[in-house]
């Protein structure tokens, strides 16, 4: 196994991790809290942080290349996957990790990822009518927000597991 590829695979893995683990767990613990008690200013925030900065295409770019890494990561580091290496602790333990992060990040596809397309068609829809919701307009929002706000928490959740498996596994 060539040191100079590991290196740079895993500072890969990490660097991306980081990025995303860092910015879902801030946004389920901070942003959105502090975007909830705004009220309406806060929906517009929220709108303008993901429109302005293209947040959730960064995050959804950072945990494809955290989660690819990370697979090439276990290619190399399990000997090609070989059986013996996943019954180690230290397998074992990336293994845990590697779980949480992947459900995780299929939670962000199939579920993030469409209610934000969802609302953001929906504020579309909504500003070229006039900028006043339907009623039913409204309920769809509130529909696709609260989908939007479980998911971030679970995923925040699963990955706080994943960061932690990987910062013990090498003293398990």
């Amino acid at each position: 196994m060539d040191q100079t590829y590991l290196i740079i695979l895993r500072l890969f893995h990490i660097v991306t991790g980081v990025f995303w683990a860092g910015s879902t767990i801030y946004l389920a613990r901070f942003v959105i809290p502090a975007a909830k008690a705004l009220g309406p200013e806060g929906g517009r925030f929220m709108q303008q942080l993901t429109m302005t900065n293209n947040l959730p295409a960064a995050m959804l770019g950072a945990g494809t290349l955290n989660i690819l890494s990370g697979i090439l990561l276990f290619w190399e580091l399990s000997g090609g996957f070989q059986s013996a290496w996943f019954s180690s602790h230290y397998g074992m333990t990336l293994s845990i990790g590697g779980t949480t992060g992947l459900i995780a990040y299929i939670i962000g596809v199939t579920m993030n990822r469409p209610a934000g397309m969802r609302m953001a068609a929906l504020s579309k829809a909504i500003a070229a009518s006039g900028g006043v919701p339907t009623p039913e307009q409204a309920q769809q929002v509130q529909d696709a927000r609260n989908k939007l706000i479980s998911a971030t928490n679970r995923i925040a959740g699963l990955l706080v597991i994943t960061v932690i498996a990987m910062a013990i596994a090498r003293y398990t």
